[in-house]
């Protein structure tokens, strides 16, 4: 948990958008967990109960009931008593002063009578009660959902199984979204995409992925939420960099070196059986968040009972003030000075690790490695930490 804090606490540190501070910053709700059990069944959904304005308090607990089926899944509980089925809604949510969002998760007899998974992504405005829409983010909406289906289509469409049944990635299901300080999920229903898992598939974007398309107004919601890039100073921008990779983590991953991979693996699933390279293994997981993320553990083959989180490795995103795709060798070289080491990528160590041809540049913070590798034009494609 201490981690987890850490990362996030840095985020929104990189994030806080300066020129508010000469606004009232709103009441931050209290969020109660409501929990109905039955035998091996559980549904759970968050209510508010300490928001301002008792209206729209009523206003968004209700529809999250009812947009979330969550009476219909307690009345399926009802019919589970003594059943081979069972039934587990779980959720997590994010709220500050500005928005509350949800993402319920429904594992087992669903309300149509058929056995599955299915999402519920939803998100509130705090001052309206009214369900957050696209173009409260986004300068063009239209404009952010084409470049995040071609994203969605580059890097899930590329793990796409011939088995799967179900693997339209596009349209994206723009109505159905979950958003917290490092990012926004997207929830495909089961019948557009599937995951051979079986569980529904879902698509996660990071802020500083969609930086180009978020609004920029101060009195926008990105710039209440505190998820605008905002310009610091060579030294700052060093500083967070080192602290993150002292710590052992990278913005917007639930994820530390040294953390045991079975409780990784339990937690997010393999996606499909880890790939191996020269002296370890990538491992990706199929949770929406891990999307672009690479973990990294040693190259033992029997298992990872007990192999530990030695590697992340970022294909999307950024560390603080440095952006894939974006962010090229000067920048890193101007912030962090030169590396301690360089490795040249030849064709065939290219091939080994599963990266562009160019070169690693790498640093060292407080007992742990920082790889930044670009490519042969000299952009940033990777972020990695080792121990």
């Amino acid at each position: 948990m201490r981690n987890r804090f850490v990362s996030g606490l840095l985020c929104v540190v990189f994030c806080l958008t300066l020129c508010l501070g000469a606004l009232a910053e709103p009441a931050v709700p209290e969020v109660a967990p409501m929990v109905i059990e039955m035998g091996e069944s559980r549904v759970a959904y968050p209510q508010l109960k300490s928001l301002p304005d008792e209206a729209v308090m009523a206003l968004i607990n209700g529809d999250l009931v009812v947009s979330g089926k969550i009476s219909s899944h307690i009345v399926t509980l009802g019919t589970l008593v003594n059943s081979v089925f069972t039934l587990n809604v779980s959720y997590r949510e994010y709220h500050d002063g500005y928005v509350f969002s949800v993402a319920l998760d429904a594992d087992g007899k669903q309300p149509d009578g058929r056995n599955g998974h299915s999402w519920a992504g939803l998100s509130y405005d705090l001052s309206t009660g009214k369900r957050l829409t696209l173009d409260q983010l986004f300068q063009n909406p239209d404009e952010a959902v084409l470049f995040m289906e071609r994203l969605a289509e580059e890097s899930l469409g590329a793990e796409m199984s011939e088995y799967m049944e179900y693997a339209q990635l596009t349209p994206l299901p723009r109505d159905n979204f979950y958003l917290d300080q490092s990012g926004i999920t997207f929830f495909y229903p089961a019948d557009q995409f599937k995951l051979v898992s079986g569980r529904s598939g879902a698509c996660h974007f990071f802020y500083q992925e969609l930086a180009d398309y978020l609004l920029t107004d101060e009195t926008g919601l990105p710039a209440l939420m505190g998820i605008l890039p905002q310009a610091y100073s060579d030294k700052d921008a060093a500083a967070f960099i080192r602290q993150m990779v002292e710590d052992g983590v990278l913005p917007g991953v639930n994820a530390a070196l040294g953390q045991p991979m079975t409780e990784l693996v339990d937690a997010g699933r393999l996606l499909r059986q880890p790939d191996s390279f020269p002296g370890g293994r990538y491992f990706l997981l199929e949770a929406p968040e891990y999307r672009g993320v690479y973990l990294i553990s040693d190259d033992m083959q029997s298992g990872y009972d007990y192999s530990v989180l030695q590697g992340i490795q970022l294909r999307r995103g950024g560390l603080g003030w440095l952006s894939i795709g974006q962010s090229r060798q000067e920048d890193w070289l101007r912030i962090l000075g030169q590396p301690d080491e360089t490795i040249i990528f030849t064709d065939n160590m290219s091939y080994d690790y599963q990266l562009p041809q160019g070169q690693s540049d790498i640093y060292h913070f407080g007992g742990h490695e920082l790889r930044l590798h670009a490519d042969e034009n000299g952009t940033l494609c990777a972020i990695q930490l080792n121990q």
